[in-house]
């Protein structure tokens, strides 16, 4: 593959991306006003399709995750380049705006591997990956490989796993024993910044081009290779905590308006309960027979 020439500024992040004939990367870039580079790596038919629509570009063949790999193998200026890398698939429906508010909550929170949360109209594979709205971002022990974001050590650390399987199956499980996380706030699912999984789960190119590929028997190897295979996956992907959203201005009124209401029903029934004792007081007692 003829070596990428990287952009003359490049830009803090990068997010490469396999991208299909039916790629929604489009919306991705619609807006100049961005902190990330674009590299398309196409693995379609079109003879450069897409190569007007990215910073960086390049057409190859096979499944995701080994192409990523091979790319960093034969380019790895790209990691030392960038701060944060981002290897979405092509299936996920989010504006400019959105993709570099994860960016700058990614690097403002000292994080090393995220991935934005799943609308509620999106399919999905974990229900605790869909957006919680009471949070900016929750502390997880895993992110899957439909959206995965590295720190520039994380990819360090992370990278020559892709090389281990076809379809992925398995690497989640893995990235998060491989990372620098003492406080266990490294790794996280970001609410704040959702995006659209527009396709079912097991529907897209990569199945439908790997039909002789074995996920299950991918991801048991990854897991007894790399000794995870004794690990709970339901703690793995549960939160243990994060960062709670602001309450805005107006809920924080509602919430003193409620509270005055409250007292002056309570300053009501004292003076209800005052007055009928004082009654009770006054009322002369009945002569005895």
């Amino acid at each position: 593959m003829p070596k990428l020439s990287l952009p003359h500024r490049p830009r803090r992040n990068l997010v490469i991306l396999r991208a299909g004939d039916r790629s929604l990367h489009s919306q991705w870039i619609a807006d100049e006003d961005r902190n990330f580079d674009l590299l398309v790596s196409y693995y379609g038919a079109v003879p450069d399709l897409y190569r007007d629509a990215a910073d960086l570009y390049e057409a190859r063949r096979g499944p995701k995750w080994p192409c990523i790999a091979e790319l960093l193998d034969e380019q790895p200026e790209l990691v030392d380049a960038y701060d944060a890398i981002w290897l979405p698939d092509d299936d996920l429906a989010v504006d400019t705006a959105t993709v570099s508010r994860m960016f700058d909550l990614f690097h403002a929170h000292g994080l090393q591997l995220a991935q934005p949360a799943l609308t509620r109209e999106s399919y999905f594979s974990f229900d605790t990956l869909l957006r919680h709205p009471g949070y900016l971002l929750r502390y997880m022990g895993f992110v899957e490989v439909m959206a995965p974001l590295f720190s520039r050590d994380a990819m360090r650390r992370c990278r020559a796993t892709f090389h281990e399987s076809r379809i992925g199956w398995g690497l989640d499980f893995v990235w998060p024993t491989l990372i620098d996380n003492p406080d266990g706030h490294r790794i996280a699912v970001i609410d704040d910044t959702p995006v659209w999984h527009t396709r079912p789960i097991g529907g897209g190119d990569l199945y439908k081009n790997n039909p002789d590929a074995d996920p299950m028997r991918d991801a048991r190897r990854l897991l007894a290779k790399y000794g995870c295979e004794g690990t709970r996956v339901r703690a793995k992907y549960e939160f243990h905590g994060g960062i709670r959203l602001v309450q805005p201005a107006w809920r924080d009124r509602l919430m003193l308006a409620l509270r005055g209401l409250n007292a002056r029903r309570r300053w009501k029934r004292r003076e209800r309960a005052e007055a009928r004792a004082g009654q009770a007081a006054a009322t002369p007692a009945a002569p005895k027979s």
